[in-house]
């Protein structure tokens, strides 16, 4: 199990609102907060921090579990927020018979999944 992550961002106060909306429905809520970053933390125990950075910022791509329901819920929350859609939710037999995902770019071009197998 991975403890925590960090998603480095140039613009912080709306990468920052859009992971809140974002990852609201996949169980994560915002924790702690200091100057330039910010963590969201899931009931498992598992956190995603979110930093500012004035360095280069290459994209990555994240994937979050979640049922049906908190995936359609994450991918319309996140294009509320500002992020492009990557993938409707929906099956994704190339992946699994069983994997069901939707994706988004955050608006840095980061690639955020939310997935059930």
């Amino acid at each position: 199990m991975i403890d925590h992550l960090t998603i480095k961002v140039k613009d912080f106060e709306h990468e920052t609102a859009f992971y809140e909306a974002a990852l609201a429905p996949l169980g994560y809520a915002k924790g702690d907060e200091f100057p330039g970053a910010a963590q969201f933390a899931s009931t498992d125990g598992s956190s995603v921090w979110v930093v500012q950075t004035d360095g280069d910022v290459t994209p990555m791509h994240v994937a979050f579990n979640g049922d049906e329901n908190a995936i359609a819920a994450f991918h319309a929350a996140a294009l509320s927020a500002g992020g492009t859609d990557n993938g409707a939710p929906g099956p994704r037999p190339n992946y699994g018979p069983t994997y069901y995902a939707a994706f988004v770019h955050d608006p840095e071009g980061n690639n955020i999944e939310a997935c059930r197998h």
